[in-house]
């Protein structure tokens, strides 16, 4: 059987419908709805636990968003801290390593032509 797991939810729970509104005690093939109401049960609790993975996820992935957003906001002062220190600054092996540059590796921006270069019109 091809795996559509929502189709195959709604054809089952069609299917319970019918038998438990149109023929609640007939039985085809030896089979009735006091065998198929169960197994639908069965099928249903997967889904239920996945629903309730869902949810887990969705606030797990709040609280790690809110606890980076914390942790974030105090390497910002760390940070902060560096740069005000007179043992560290901004040109401090400790302000590189954490992720920036030092005031002495910075590039000035200036660029020079060369003289036969031509500026292009645009």
């Amino acid at each position: 059987m091809k795996k559509r797991p929502k189709l195959n939810e709604d054809i089952i729970e069609r299917a319970v419908n019918a038998l438990r509104t149109l023929a609640p005690d007939a039985k085809f093939k030896g089979i009735g709805l006091g065998d198929l109401a169960p197994q639908f049960e069965r099928c249903l609790a997967p889904r239920r636990r996945l629903a309730e993975y869902d949810l887990l996820e969705a606030e797990q992935i709040a609280i790690r968003e809110h606890e980076d957003e914390i942790a974030l906001e105090m390497i910002e002062k760390i940070v902060l801290g560096v740069i005000a220190d007179d043992a560290y600054g901004k040109d401090s092996a400790l302000y590189e390593a954490l992720g920036f540059v030092r005031e002495s590796n910075r590039k000035t921006g200036l660029t020079r032509r060369k003289k036969n270069e031509v500026k292009e019109m645009p």
